[in-house]
């Protein structure tokens, strides 16, 4: 008896160690180390894309954030890496593109395994990248075959999207789910819609199939704000590169954002949490779906 119960024990104090390790692996890690030799002679090929005029300010770009902060975070099947930094960059090492968009892929090869490595751009400057699969065991190499580089979005082009958002004073009786969200929280803020020109050209910028019952909201209000979640305005989408691909938020809670799949068009929706990097596939109602993440 004693010794089925010490191999009962040994085997739940086994499965917390496994739990807390793939935890562990799953954790984003925030630091200031110097990018990877893989990485440095990626962002070789990728600099060299360009003009000389926008690779010397990519490589100076690149120079400023090496020793910033970083948010890398490894996948079971990717790698994303975030460039924060800080608000130093100075405006003569910007290009002229601002708003969010992948500049370049590159496609290589380590040994017989072949990756793919996407460049992103915000406000001018590079943001980060996403390499697929999982790089871990080849970051210290330099040993690379180039099978294939190109530039997306071409970083020269002038292409500044700003919208000032105009807050209500007075909140509306909003119809549709909107209206039976209030019913369950209050609304805390929410902002004037645009006009039909801006919507299109946001839609546009969406690479996979908005929801029609979130476009019905968007219509109402750009972004609705509650106390534990915001429905974000179609000029405010985000991009968040995950373990199988990139996904936009439309929703944000505390714990995950409800989001569509990039080249998906079947309008399907996702939770992705915060916590564990899981990846929850809810169906193509927007509406039930929303309004069963809140109750739940």
């Amino acid at each position: 008896m004693l010794t089925v119960l010490v191999f009962i024990l040994g085997a739940i104090g086994l499965i917390i160690i496994t739990f807390i390790g793939i935890s562990y692996y799953r954790r984003p890690k925030f630091d200031t180390k110097k990018f990877t030799t893989l990485e440095k002679k990626l962002l070789d090929t990728f600099t060299s894309l360009f003009n000389p005029v926008t690779t010397d300010k990519l490589k100076n770009q690149i120079l400023h954030f090496e020793n910033k902060t970083k948010l890398r975070h490894y996948w079971d099947k990717s790698m994303t890496l975030e460039l924060y930094g800080d608000n130093s960059l100075p405006e003569s090492l910007k290009y002229s593109r601002r708003d969010e968009s992948k500049i370049a892929t590159i496609r290589f090869k380590v040994n017989a395994e072949k990756f793919t490595i996407e460049f992103d751009s915000y406000n001018g400057r590079i943001w980060g990248w996403k390499i697929r699969p999982n790089p871990k065991k080849i970051q210290n190499t330099n040993a690379i075959v180039i099978i294939s580089k190109k530039i997306n979005n071409d970083p020269n082009e002038k292409i500044e999207v700003k919208i000032e958002k105009e807050e209500m004073t007075l909140i509306p009786s909003f119809d549709g789910v909107l209206e039976k969200i209030t019913k369950i929280t209050p609304i805390e803020k929410a902002y004037v819609p645009l006009i039909s020109q801006q919507l299109k050209f946001f839609e546009k910028r969406i690479t996979s199939k908005l929801p029609q019952q979130y476009l019905k909201i968007i219509s109402q209000s750009e972004g609705v704000e509650f106390e534990n979640l915001r429905i974000l305005g179609i000029s405010e989408i985000q991009q968040t590169g995950l373990d199988n691909g990139n996904y936009f938020h439309l929703v944000e809670f505390d714990d995950g954002i409800l989001a569509v799949k990039e080249f998906e068009t079947d309008g399907n929706l996702y939770f992705c949490h915060f916590s564990n990097g899981l990846i929850d596939e809810l169906g193509i109602n927007f509406n039930e779906v929303l309004i069963n993440k809140i109750l739940t």
